[in-house]
C-alpha cells in the first residue's frame, strides 16, 4: 500500500481499488507467465521475491534520506540563528560559528567511517544573510 492504493511490486503499477479480487485479476492479466517462470514454493521465487522487496525498499530509502538531511540541515541552521538572537550577537558570528564547526567536525569525527558524510551534513548548514532580515524583525518588535 503506498498513498492508500495497492501498487503492485512487480510492475509498480496500482490497483484501483484494495479488494483481493482487484490484485488476483492484475497479477493474473499482468503476470500470467509469473506462476509458471517462477513456481510457488521453489528457491527460485524466494529469490525473486527477496529481489523485489530489496529494491522497493532502496526506492523508498532513496526517497526519504536527502529529505531528512536537508531537514536536519534547515534545523540546524534554526538553532544557530536562534543562539545569536539571543546573545544579540550580529548575524556575521554564523559564519564563524560554522567554520568552527567544521574544524571541530574534522577533529571529533576523525575515527568515524562516515566522517565524509557527517562534514558535509556541516557544510549543508545555510547561514544566509536572509537570517538577519529575522533579526532585524525580532528587534523591530521589542
Amino acid at each position: 500500500m503506498v498513498n492508500d492504493k495497492c501498487v503492485c511490486l512487480i510492475c509498480d503499477s496500482s490497483v484501483a481499488l484494495p479488494k483481493r479480487a482487484n490484485v488476483e485479476r492484475h497479477f493474473k492479466t499482468t503476470h500470467s507467465k509469473y506462476a509458471t517462470d517462477f513456481l510457488f514454493g521453489s528457491e527460485i521465487r524466494k529469490v525473486k521475491v527477496r529481489e523485489v522487496k530489496s529494491s522497493v525498499s532502496a526506492q523508498q530509502s532513496f526517497c526519504t534520506k536527502p529529505d531528512l538531511k536537508s531537514k536536519a540541515a534547515t534545523l540546524a541552521s534554526f538553532a544557530v540563528t536562534e543562539i545569536l538572537i539571543k546573545r544579540k550577537k550580529p548575524f556575521e558570528d554564523g559564519e564563524m560559528i560554522k567554520e568552527a564547526m567544521q574544524r571541530a567536525g574534522e577533529i571529533l569525527f576523525n575515527d568515524f567511517k562516515n566522517k565524509k558524510e557527517m562534514i558535509s551534513a556541516i557544510n549543508a548548514i545555510s547561514l544566509s544573510r536572509k537570517k538577519k532580515t529575522v533579526v532585524e524583525n525580532c528587534d523591530a518588535t521589542k
